[in-house]
């Protein structure tokens, strides 16, 4: 008797986790350099602020036109398109860091490309994951997804510090390699169906694009969710950038910085790794609370030490839960979400929740400057126990399901 054929999705799902996961290890390698770059050329936080700001304004800028786009072509050329392009646009990069004509508007006009190109791969992998497993497992496999950002996250930075201190280039150099592994990974990921699920048909482009935001709108659980994990995304965002400026003022070198980094990602990667774990166990509500509770106290935590390992310690506790979070909001709306709908719903969820995401670096690199590196881990801290008061009384998160009676 023949031997059954293999399920078409089962090593491709594999691929498609390394690949990711070496592409976003580079990026991970470059996070760290941005800022050190810019605080060397300029010696200035709120220009640090300011690049992470336009990045963030163009993510949330393409996030609704990115679902429609991987709704109409094949998401896994989509993909490769994305991964070509950005590697071209980091080489760009190395080669301005090099030759020393990285200025800040050179800077701000390529990675705002690299953004724009990553908001249209992300729902096109997002609906492609959801291809290549069963629809039981898709929840748990976006949990799954979470530990190659925590582990790239653990790696990068210490890599990174490690070749910013060789020379600024090389992170970006390495970055752009990168892509190009992601990209021939991703050329061996069989896809079991085409994966342009819409056309448009008789709709309009204006209700192609305000078809996922419609549902979303719909699932009161999800709605709410996104805007608080938008919130807690941009306080993660400004911590990461006064963490830095708190560490350096500290004495901490480029390799320290990478040190303490690695081990704040280690608490993620454990996290990552526990995340189907703790989905199984315990309910999104409960997941969102205890992340609000932890990264209050790890923040708080943070205030009277000096030694950047000690720094890296407290980063971790906070980081632990945040894969989680993560994995919860896109599970649900992965297990929930109806096929024709998925990419745009995705990218209608992924807009709710950079929504703050521009604001969050300018103004605490404008707290930096303007008080201290210490003042902006306690605004930090404050605006974590915000978020958790409201975890706890906004009825519209304690219904996990629509229609489910509040918890």
């Amino acid at each position: 008797m023949p031997k059954p054929a293999p399920e078409p999705g089962r090593g491709s799902f594999g691929l498609l986790w390394i690949s990711q996961a070496l592409s976003q290890l580079g990026t991970s390698i470059s996070t760290l350099a941005y800022p050190l770059l810019i605080l060397d050329a300029t010696g200035s936080a709120l220009n640090a602020g300011i690049l992470a700001a336009v990045s963030a304004a163009v993510s949330l800028t393409a996030k609704l036109p990115a679902g429609l786009i991987a709704d109409r072509w094949r998401y896994r050329s989509l993909m490769l398109v994305g991964d070509a392009a950005r590697a071209f646009l980091l080489a760009t990069i190395a080669t301005a860091v090099l030759f020393g004509f990285a200025t800040l508007p050179l800077l701000i006009v390529l990675v705002a490309a690299e953004v724009a190109l990553g908001a249209v791969f992300g729902p096109a992998e997002f609906a492609l994951l959801r291809l290549l497993v069963p629809a039981e497992r898709r929840a748990i496999a976006v949990g799954q997804m979470q530990s190659r950002s925590q582990l790239a996250g653990l790696l990068g930075p210490l890599v990174g510090g490690v070749l910013y201190a060789v020379h600024p280039a090389l992170p970006f150099a390495l970055d752009a390699a990168s892509y190009l592994a992601s990209f021939v990974l991703v050329l061996g990921v069989r896809s079991p169906q085409r994966g342009a699920t819409a056309r448009g048909g008789e709709a309009s482009l204006r209700e192609r694009l305000g078809a996922g935001w419609a549902w979303l709108r719909r699932d009161r659980f999800l709605f709410a969710a996104g805007f608080w994990v938008a919130a807690l995304t941009s306080v993660f965002a400004a911590v990461g950038l006064a963490i830095l400026v708190f560490a350096r003022d500290r004495g901490a070198n480029p390799a320290e910085l990478g040190a303490m980094y690695a081990i704040s990602t280690a608490g993620g990667l454990v996290g990552a790794l526990l995340t189907p774990w703790l989905q199984r166990r315990l309910s999104p509500v409960a997941i969102l609370r205890s992340a609000a509770l932890v990264d209050t106290a790890a923040t708080l935590v943070l205030l009277p030490l000096e030694s950047p390992y000690a720094i890296g310690a407290a980063g971790a506790a906070a980081f632990f839960l945040a894969p989680a979070v993560s994995a919860t909001l896109f599970g649900e709306l992965s297990r929930r979400c109806p096929d024709e709908l998925v990419t745009r719903a995705q990218s209608a969820l992924a807009l709710v929740v950079g929504a703050f995401a521009p604001l969050a670096p300018a103004a605490i690199g404008a707290v930096i400057d303007g008080f201290s590196p210490t003042a902006a881990v306690g605004v930090c801290a404050a605006a974590f126990a915000v978020l958790l008061v409201l975890a706890l009384v906004v009825p519209a998160l304690r219904a996990t399901a629509p229609g489910d009676p509040p918890s």
